[in-house]
């Protein structure tokens, strides 16, 4: 069984928070089975394109000594292997 991350009803950077908190707490607790990353097909569009989905795979290929990808025949899952901690991204200035 695959621990899960549902990422559903959230901006893109409430959802990577989400994502490297629960995702480093995984990893502290010594989890290192999948993660099965629940982002949606992306009902949150911009320019016709999944912002979640898009934004989330483009954030794990930056970051491949950390975390290992694969894709699913389902478009709104993304699976991730931990291989390390993940950095907690810094907080925009407004």
């Amino acid at each position: 069984m695959y621990n899960e991350i549902d990422l559903h009803q959230m901006n893109f950077d409430d959802a990577l928070r989400v994502f490297i908190t629960k995702y480093n707490s995984l990893y502290k607790k010594g989890e290192r089975r999948e993660i099965m990353v629940i982002h949606g097909y992306g009902s949150k569009f911009l320019d016709s394109t999944p912002v979640i989905r898009t934004k989330i795979r483009e954030y794990f290929l930056r970051n491949k000594e950390c975390v290992k990808m694969r894709l699913d025949i389902n478009p709104g899952v993304t699976y991730v292997m931990p291989l390390k901690p993940l950095p907690l991204p810094k907080k925009k200035k407004r």
